[in-house]
């Protein structure tokens, strides 16, 4: 149980890249974009484009080095909430304190392992949820490199939006935040000032350039 915490962060860091990696690759490849509805403020739906983003020859956008230290950041919890160390750290402990509970008590085998099944079965709904969170903001953060690079080549910055996901999850700032970004979207740090504004109001801090909680559903896109 001892190395449980140090497994769990190699898993933990695999997946991050991997989210990354995807996010970015799935920006850069974006040809055109399909109709995205977004609600209006009287109630309205705009529909974007079904267009073609860009005109002329597609760009090739490389993952370097840079790309690299962005996910070493992102591991090593300087943007994320770092909530999976914190509770690998929390699961590792309850863990142990069974396994020595079961020593000093002189538990049989099969009670120490339900006690210890228990404490997993507590804790894997956390885990759920903080990894669907983690994994989109990671993704997130993945798609707002390459768009930044397809920035810096095409000489303009793009306008993006927050692509919310509705249903009985998504919660009023998510609702909110749905609602006052406009059609044509916003620029990068207008759209992070959006929701620095529509988190402190709802007691939310801005973790990267996604605001998050345990529920959030939200996917990051240019607008064209």
């Amino acid at each position: 149980m001892i190395t449980l915490g140090k497994d769990l962060k190699q898993l933990v860091d695999q997946e991050m890249r991997d989210a990354f990696v995807h996010g970015f690759k799935s920006a850069a490849a974006e040809d055109n974009v399909k109709v995205i509805e977004k609600s209006g403020s009287n109630g309205s739906k705009n529909k974007l484009s079904d267009t073609l983003v860009y005109k002329g020859e597609s760009l090739d956008i490389d993952f370097d080095q840079a790309d690299e230290d962005a996910i070493r950041a992102l591991q090593a919890g300087k943007v994320q909430t770092n909530a999976y160390n914190e509770l690998s750290v929390v699961l590792s402990a309850k863990l142990n304190t069974e396994i020595n509970n079961a020593i000093v008590e002189g538990r049989s085998i099969p009670n120490t392992v339900a006690e210890m099944q228990k404490v997993i079965n507590t804790e894997t709904y956390k885990l759920t949820r903080i990894a669907r969170t983690e994994i989109i903001n990671v993704t997130n953060e993945g798609r707002l490199a390459s768009y930044q690079k397809q920035e810096k080549k095409r000489k303009k910055p793009f306008k993006y939006t927050l692509v919310v996901a509705s249903g009985a999850r998504t919660c009023d700032a998510h609702k909110e935040l749905n609602r006052r970004i406009p059609a044509e979207g916003l620029l990068m740090n207008e759209l992070i000032e959006l929701q620095q504004q529509v988190g402190a109001s709802y007691k939310m801090t801005l973790s990267g350039n996604s605001l998050l909680h345990p529920n959030q559903r939200t996917v990051l896109m240019r607008v064209p």
